[in-house]
């Protein structure tokens, strides 16, 4: 396997971790809508919806790019974003989890 192909596979392992990420996010963002119903929780529940949807279509995006043989100085540069993005959701489900 070509390197940069290794780095594209990278991209689509983490957004596909932030989909799981962001799945669980749903789930407990639902749950207080459900119980509080106010319309941060409504907020909420759409923040994690758009981004679900985001890194679903990133994943088929990154396959794309991979076979139209875009090379590293895409997907590193996408990789250190989707490690940061990745990041940031993990935090938010640690703090939304408590």
């Amino acid at each position: 396997m070509d390197i940069h192909l290794s780095f594209w596979v990278a991209n689509m392992i983490v957004s596909a971790i932030s989909v799981v990420v962001l799945s669980a996010l749903l789930v407990v963002y639902a749950k207080n809508f459900r119980s509080i119903r106010s319309t941060f929780s409504v907020g909420l529940v759409l923040f994690a919806v758009l981004f679900l949807v985001q890194n679903i279509a990133a994943i088929a995006l990154y396959l794309a790019m991979a076979a139209a043989d875009y090379g590293l100085s895409v997907s590193l540069p996408m990789l250190a974003l989707n490690i940061a993005e990745l990041s940031g959701f993990a935090v938010l489900f640690r703090i939304s989890w408590q």
